[in-house]
């Protein structure tokens, strides 16, 4: 049992969003084709699916143990679609610059894994994200107690969470994987989290470091990494979320969506005829950031928008801001559901 856990953890964290980053990176640049954008591409991906087919699930008052055998015959479908158009990706797949600062770098990445599983940090919203994904498993129902009250829903309390799905996902995960839900969220899932969150972090010092600067990208990156692990200055920094809540949904948002939008917007910014695949993949984001947590339906949108005026002013091209629009309109219906089903229930 403990190899076939381990294999469906490689799959469902590694193969399956390997399989859907490529379908992305194709369309890159070749400098952008890396290892890293493709797994945290991936997993956009993966979580903004799973999204979107629980939503629909819940509607229509179906359990975990469907939704799991139609999440997985898409991821399927999708991973072999993908492998077919977009096996040739693989081999022109861009490898770091293995220097020194890149080792130091990978040094305080897993400092910083060792640090977070060591530690062993929970707070209250425990409570909520794996209470919520152990009672799922168990009984199949979705977003049925409140764990903050220890009584059931009311159609005006679930309005705050109903949009996310990432203590589902969680469930999702530990019955593909027959681990359970702590387990998978403290240790495995928060791991692979840190892993994606530095890897955004190096490909952002690659589009601001190039050239003969190309030698600071390691140094940029572990600097970064060093505020990361000092900075906890209060219970809600961004360190705070990163390195002791990291499975759960805000953390998740704040360690792998707000700066991969950063680093979207620098490549829309690079890119001269690749913008259309950047956009398309903003709506991917988009999607993803709710599933993680509903704030991002302003967080995200005023991100994205506010950069991409920025961008439109300097690079003198109103389309950047028009086709934000493209990436940005999921969260207008993630806002109208929100809105339409307060203290109605679905």
């Amino acid at each position: 049992m403990a190899v076939i856990s381990v294999l469906q953890c490689l799959l469902y964290l590694t193969v399956i969003p390997a399989c859907l980053g490529i379908a992305f990176t194709k369309h890159f640049d070749e400098k952008y084709n890396t290892l890293g954008n493709i797994l945290t591409i991936g997993f956009f991906c993966e979580t903004a699916v799973f999204e979107i087919l629980f939503l629909v699930f819940y509607k229509f008052g179906r359990n975990l143990t469907e939704l799991t055998w139609v999440s997985s015959f898409v991821f399927a479908i999708l991973c072999i679609v993908s492998i077919v158009f977009c096996r040739k990706t693989i081999k022109t797949i861009k490898k770091p610059k293995f220097d020194l600062s890149f080792f130091v770098f990978v040094l305080f990445t897993l400092y910083m894994i060792f640090m977070r599983n060591y530690q062993g940090v929970n707070d209250g919203d425990d409570a909520f994200v794996l209470g919520n994904a152990l009672t799922t498993l168990t009984t199949g129902r979705f977003y049925k107690i409140d764990y903050y009250t220890g009584r059931i829903i009311s159609s005006e309390s679930f309005t705050r969470h109903f949009l996310a799905s990432n203590s589902i996902f969680i469930a999702y995960l530990a019955k593909v994987t027959f681990i359970h839900p702590t387990i998978l969220a403290h240790r495995i899932l928060g791991s692979f989290v840190l892993i994606l969150h530095n890897s955004i972090i190096y490909n952002i010092s690659g589009i601001l470091f190039t050239g003969k600067k190309d030698k600071y990208r390691g140094l940029f990156a572990s600097f970064v990494s060093l505020m990361t692990i000092w900075d906890f200055h209060s219970y809600l920094c961004d360190s705070t979320f990163i390195l002791s809540r990291t499975w759960q949904g805000k953390a998740m948002f704040c360690a792998l969506a707000i700066p991969f939008a950063i680093y979207l917007l620098l490549m829309i910014g690079e890119c001269e005829g690749k913008k259309k695949t950047l956009f398309a993949l903003g709506f991917v984001l988009s999607v993803a950031s709710v599933s993680m947590t509903p704030a991002s339906i302003y967080l995200l949108t005023m991100l994205l928008t506010i950069g991409s005026l920025c961008e439109t002013f300097v690079l003198k091209k109103f389309s950047i801001v028009l086709k934000n629009l493209v990436s940005v309109s999921p969260m207008a219906v993630f806002a109208l559901l929100q809105i339409f089903f307060i203290g109605k229930g679905i």
